[in-house]
């Protein structure tokens, strides 16, 4: 609340409604024109009219007789005052509208300042363990036995998937053992080639699906340690959103709580400030009188 502002209003109830004080000063405001006016028509010497030949003649204005002169400065300390009184009701009526004003706009910010009530930040979401910091945190081997699964298989998928090394000489050895021989060229130079497995392709065949065998066991591991991963990544989620929805469920009451006090203490400040009076300044309290009864008449 501005302090300064206060100075316009009494302390013991007496004084002027905004109302009031308005109609006043409207009234002074009247005073003030009619001064003016007499003062504006002020003139020092009478008119006279006569027609030619005439010796009759009439008096077209009167003018200002001593008494008139006399009342000059009273008229204009009057005008002075009146005005005085004006602007103080004016400033005053303004500095109710402020302190109104001022009292409607208070933040929750500054109620709680003023309250000396610290006021919680909003909830931040916690953090979420990623993939990374999750296979930061195994244990040596863990990590080893991760990072060492993953390769066996990669290195064994790459050789009997379609265009791997592996598969493509099981598929070469069933192509030839088909066809065991070629011919290239024609006539005499017609060559022959022949073509004579050095393994049976039974070992062939055991081998591949041993291969298929151990890639599909090693991507099982590596699955289900991807899977241990996954599942931990998201039950850090979990628990942080969780954790996060409370916290924001709890701020939010708080917060409400909290606007329901500054609303009740703006309405207790509004009252309080629309009761308000203005009072007189005892300088201003003859021609706050002489206009008052002014408005009596």
């Amino acid at each position: 609340m501005n302090k300064k502002d206060l100075i316009f209003f009494s302390q013991d109830g007496q004084g002027l409604t905004s109302t009031s004080a308005n109609h006043v000063a409207n009234m002074a405001k009247e005073m003030v024109r009619g001064i003016e006016a007499s003062l504006d028509n002020l003139v020092f010497y009478s008119t006279r009219v006569s027609l030619i030949g005439s010796e009759t003649t009439n008096i077209l204005e009167h003018g200002a007789t001593a008494a008139d002169i006399e009342a000059v400065a009273g008229k204009l300390r009057a005008t002075a005052k009146a005005k005085s009184l004006i602007a103080w009701l004016r400033e005053a009526i303004k500095a109710k509208e402020r302190l109104l004003k001022e009292a409607e706009d208070l933040s929750l910010e500054e109620w709680a300042k003023e309250s000396g009530i610290e006021l919680s930040k909003a909830p931040e979401m916690g953090h979420i363990l990623t993939e990374d910091e999750y296979y930061a945190s195994l244990t040596l081997d863990e990590r080893n036995r991760y990072y060492e699964t993953e390769t066996v298989a990669a290195v064994i998928g790459e050789a009997i998937h379609p265009d791997g090394s592996f598969a493509n000489a099981r598929k070469n050895l069933t192509d030839h053992i088909q066809r065991p021989r070629e011919v290239s060229g024609d006539g005499r130079d017609t060559l022959i080639y022949t073509f004579e497995p050095t393994v049976s392709d039974e070992l062939v065949e055991e081998t591949y699906f041993s291969l298929q065998k151990q890639y599909r066991e090693a991507q099982a591991r590596l699955n289900s340690m991807k899977f241990d991963c996954q599942r931990a990544v998201t039950e850090s989620a979990v628990k942080a959103k969780t954790e996060y929805a409370e916290a924001v469920k709890r701020f939010g009451e708080e917060r409400r709580l909290l606007e329901a006090r500054r609303a009740e203490h703006i309405q207790r400040q509004v009252k309080e400030i629309s009761g308000y009076k203005i009072v007189i300044p005892a300088s201003l309290q003859d021609i706050f009188d002489e206009v008052n009864r002014l408005g009596k008449k």
